[in-house]
Formats: C-alpha cells, sequence, structure tokens
C-alpha cells in the first residue's frame, strides 16, 4: 500500500454514578447524581457537572460550569501554572480519566500545558497588561497526528483557586486499529477544496489564498455504528476584498474547509 493511515475505533469511558458523584464532590459539588439513558448531572443552581454516556451525541464528555464566577473577568491573582497544571493531572488520574491506547501500531502522545492568559485593563487613566485566568489544554497525538475536535481534548480554566470554573474532558477509555487505509496526499486535497470553491458564484468572483493544511484525527460527535476516529485534512481559507489594492489588503474572513485524509 501507498503511505497509509489507521482509523481507529474508540472505546468510550463509563462512570457509574457513585464515581461520577465522588468526582462531584473533588469540584466540591455535592448532591445526588440525576441520571437517564444518556447522561449523568449533578447541579446546584449556580454549578453543574455532566456526563455524557455511551451512544450520546457526545459519548465520554465530561463538562463542568461554575456559573457563580464570571469566566471573562481578570482574576485579582490567577492560580499559578504549576498548581493548575498538577490539580488537572491529579484529577484525570484519580478517576482513571487519561486516553489510552492498544496495541503496539498506536503510538499515544498525551500531555496538559498550562499558561495564563493577559487582558488589558483600563482605569481611565492608563492601560495595564494583567494576568485574566490560569489555562490548562491538552496536546494528544496518535501516530504523530494531532488529535482535536469536541471529543478529544482537556481544557479547564482557573481564577484565584485551583478547582476550576469550567472543565471540558472529552477522552476515550481505549483505542483498536479499525481499518488500515491509503492517505490521500495533500496536493490531491488541495486541488479538491480549489475545484469546490470555483464551484461557488460568490467564492469565484473573490481571491482567496490557502492560509493552512493541517492533517489531524477529528474526535467529532458520535453518529451510529461503530465509534471512529478518523483522519482528516483542515484546510484554512482565507478571502480577500476584492475592492483593495494588495497593499490595502487587511485579515479577511476565514474558513475551514474539512475533508477525509483516507480513501
Amino acid at each position: 500500500m501507498a503511505d497509509s493511515i489507521f482509523l481507529y475505533k474508540r472505546t468510550t469511558k463509563r462512570l457509574t454514578p457513585d464515581i461520577f458523584t465522588k468526582l462531584a464532590a473533588s469540584l466540591n459539588l455535592k448532591g445526588k447524581a440525576a441520571e437517564t439513558d444518556e447522561a449523568l448531572f449533578i447541579g446546584d443552581g449556580t454549578r453543574s457537572l455532566a456526563f455524557a454516556r455511551p451512544c450520546a451525541t457526545f459519548a465520554g464528555l465530561l463538562f463542568f460550569a461554575d456559573q457563580s464566577v464570571s469566566w471573562g473577568e481578570c482574576a485579582e491573582k490567577p492560580v499559578s501554572e504549576t498548581r493548575a497544571r498538577s490539580w488537572a493531572g491529579e484529577l484525570l488520574k484519580k478517576f482513571d480519566l487519561a486516553p489510552k491506547g492498544g496495541d503496539e501500531r498506536i503510538r499515544l502522545d498525551f500531555d496538559l500545558e498550562a499558561f495564563q492568559t493577559e487582558a488589558v485593563v483600563f482605569n481611565g487613566k492608563e492601560r495595564r497588561l494583567v494576568k485574566a485566568k490560569t489555562d490548562v489544554m491538552s496536546k494528544i497525538a496518535l501516530n504523530g497526528v494531532p488529535v482535536v475536535g469536541p471529543r478529544g481534548k482537556v481544557r479547564m480554566i482557573f481564577k484565584e483557586t485551583e478547582r476550576p470554573v469550567m472543565m471540558h474532558v472529552g477522552l476515550w477509555e481505549g483505542l483498536d486499529v479499525f481499518e488500515e487505509r491509503e492517505l490521500v496526499r495533500e496536493h490531491d486535497v488541495l486541488r479538491a477544496v480549489r475545484e469546490g470553491l470555483a464551484r461557488r458564484d460568490e467564492c469565484g468572483k473573490r481571491p482567496y489564498d490557502i492560509r493552512d493544511v493541517r492533517l489531524v484525527y477529528f474526535a467529532d460527535e458520535y453518529r451510529g455504528g461503530p465509534d471512529l476516529l478518523a483522519p482528516e485534512y483542515h484546510v484554512e481559507v482565507e478571502f480577500r476584498d476584492p475592492r483593495r489594492t494588495e497593499k490595502e489588503q487587511i485579515q479577511g474572513p476565514r474558513q475551514v474547509v474539512r475533508l477525509p485524509a483516507y480513501r
């Protein structure tokens, strides 16, 4: 076979109501879990934790939100990157939430990165750059190909305390090789994108630039059948203003075109 790539079948994490309740307690959220075929939920009016069970649209997604705190308002003293990353790592380890690989054909790279987001504040006299919040995000790759999408990432927002005000954990419990398929070449993808844009009347009259081409595994919604993690090309297209000269151009609207990376 020419250059090939794997499609993976993922096994969704299962949380029992008891484990889910303990996980909620680690977020200072107490109560009895509400239970349906598709989800588990605990809420107290301002904070809530939900988990999508297998066969739900976002199967395996764990989401926490604290609405008693403004996510956009600058924290007086955001928790340090080290403490935020440590808390996130300990939670994933304690409740066995980190993604797992499979046989020797699957090389899984998983890491957490923490950084502080800054904001400009103005008091009426001067502008200052201040640290607004601390973010934790995951970096996941399968055989060197990045994993992106709502069911393939960790994202947490921290303010003054070690417990996050927002937590999104969309991972899997296991992976198996489903198929090995031929990898579509990048220039074939670019040709398909250009042909597709040429068929659009509004785009055919408007110049554009290809800004980025990425090969990724996109962890999309579950739509029934085998729960697959499949490779895609994400092509970022920027449209230029035909009324402006080359020197007058500013950043125009952008669109990401998704195309399968296998055949």
